[in-house]
């Protein structure tokens, strides 16, 4: 048995973060079950996933080797991913008989790919004999779209987040292959991945950039207007000795694409590349130099600068269902509780923001996440991405990853330390920024309990096999 592109995405996920929202992660991956993945799990003896009402969570083995094992055949998923993908990108229709013989099905199976194009409409506000008759695809979804310019930028960042951020093992597979060949070819660009490379090389080197999203942001802006010789722009940009590394990289990109330098388009690009950005590092020494003083202090010292009752933000109503998507119209409550009662939870807070956005977020984490006791903060772009087996799990029970990115699947997570997700939204409005990092607290704080409770069961069962052994070896 093997499992496709998206099912090994779903399945990277759950074996690096330990834990998930059960909604969320199948609806991120658009699956309904996992039981296809549980059934790959069993055959290579690895564990299983775990389901409760909320939550999936793996206890199992992380066994590499197993990524190796990819279908060549693509599934209905995948396939509703190329699909959405051309006709976002595509100028022209969907040629069914074409993408058929593409995916390597026979004639029967463009029946599966018309249901599909029909329901990818049905998202995008369009009917099905809307499409068939327009003969301006852009511009029907661009009617039928609000902001559809924006929303097609933020798919292809989350795409190329999604495909380009994470690590595997040896060669690229052959689904990863086939789906770069399908972007390639809608967005008519010969090698987007040798373009991230340079890309990706330079901001490291030249910039400031720290953040997957903004540098993500960065290649789409590149991918989407690179060849585009009406972008408006005042100016253009001359080479010289500051600016020469840049020029290098423009010259090898527009050279593999066979293209003349569009040097108005460069000139924007580069002014964009290099907005001023302070360094990071300046305000996460400043931190963790606070945090390293509180947390050696000693216990005395610490009791005395506690607060007796301390806020904790909660739901108003006792039965509320924490994964409901309408949690934000629910009323957050804050209520006083003793500090001696809130289990604080050791944590390693990781950051995948710009300088800009660091301290700002740390200090709302400082006010609202009173549960976990932060003992240091790190730099996801200078985080060794990978936690070992053996790693000294005294130093912290948890990571909490702090991202603006949807995806950061970035770190190999061979530990059983779980890793929490707090995205980042752009929300406009300190009112609505504040209430969405209130609700999310509140649904990371009740599965950071949950999994303790998982792991607390795991190992009363690990006992209890053990000193059954031992009874029957005796």
């Amino acid at each position: 048995m093997k499992i496709d592109f998206n099912e090994s995405d779903l399945l990277k996920e759950i074996l690096n973060f330990k834990i998930a929202n059960k909604k969320d992660l199948l609806e991120k991956y658009r699956f309904k079950t996992i039981k296809n993945i549980n059934k790959f799990l069993q055959e290579h003896n690895t564990g299983i996933i775990h389901a409760s009402k909320n939550y999936l969570y793996y206890f199992g083995k992380y066994d590499e080797n197993i990524f190796k094992i990819e279908t060549k055949d693509i599934k209905k998923t995948f396939r509703r991913d190329l699909i959405s993908f051309i006709l976002l990108f595509g100028k022209e229709k969907l040629n069914i008989y074409n993408f058929n013989k593409q995916i390597k099905k026979s004639q029967d199976n463009k029946k599966n790919i018309q249901n599909d194009l029909k329901q990818i409409l049905e998202i995008f506000n369009i009917k099905y004999p809307e499409y068939v008759k327009s003969e301006n695809i852009e511009k029907l979804f661009e009617e039928k779209n609000s902001n559809f310019k924006e929303f097609k930028e933020i798919y292809l960042k989350e795409i190329l987040c999604r495909r380009l951020e994470k690590s595997y093992l040896g060669k690229s597979t052959y689904q990863e292959n086939f789906y770069f060949k399908i972007m390639q070819e809608t967005l008519k660009i010969k090698n987007i991945k040798y373009i991230h490379k340079l890309i990706f090389s330079y901001i490291k080197e030249y910039t400031n950039i720290i953040s997957i999203d903004e540098k993500y942001k960065m290649l789409v802006y590149f991918l989407l207007n690179f060849k585009n010789k009406d972008i408006k722009y005042r100016y253009t940009l001359s080479k010289s000795t500051e600016n020469e590394n840049f020029f290098t990289i423009m010259e090898k990109i527009y050279k593999r694409e066979k293209l003349e330098i569009n040097l108005r388009f460069i000139a924007s690009f580069y002014k964009k590349i290099h907005k001023t950005r302070n360094n990071a590092e300046n305000v996460l020494n400043k931190i963790n130099g606070e945090l390293y003083l509180q947390n050696n202090r000693n216990l005395k010292t610490r009791k005395l600068l506690e607060q007796d009752k301390v806020e904790f933000y909660d739901i108003a109503e006792t039965s509320v269902n924490f994964e409901d998507k309408k949690l934000l119209n629910k009323q957050i409550v804050k209520q006083y509780v003793n500090s001696n009662e809130i289990i604080k939870i050791s944590t390693l807070v990781i950051f995948d923001l710009e300088e800009a956005e660091i301290l700002k977020t740390y200090n709302r984490i400082k006010e609202f996440f009173n549960f976990i006791n932060i003992v240091k903060i790190e730099q996801l772009d200078k985080f060794k991405k990978v936690i070992t087996k053996t790693r000294n799990t005294n130093e912290f029970e948890q990571i909490l990853l702090i991202s603006s990115s949807k995806f950061v699947n970035v770190i190999k997570n061979f530990s059983e330390i779980p890793i929490y997700h707090l995205e980042i939204e752009n929300e406009k409005g300190a009112l609505k920024n504040r209430s969405a990092i209130l609700i999310q607290m509140i649904r990371l704080r009740t599965m950071m309990l949950q999994y303790l409770d998982f792991k607390k069961e795991r190992d009363i069962i690990r006992k209890r096999i053990k000193n059954k052994n031992r009874l029957t070896t005796n």
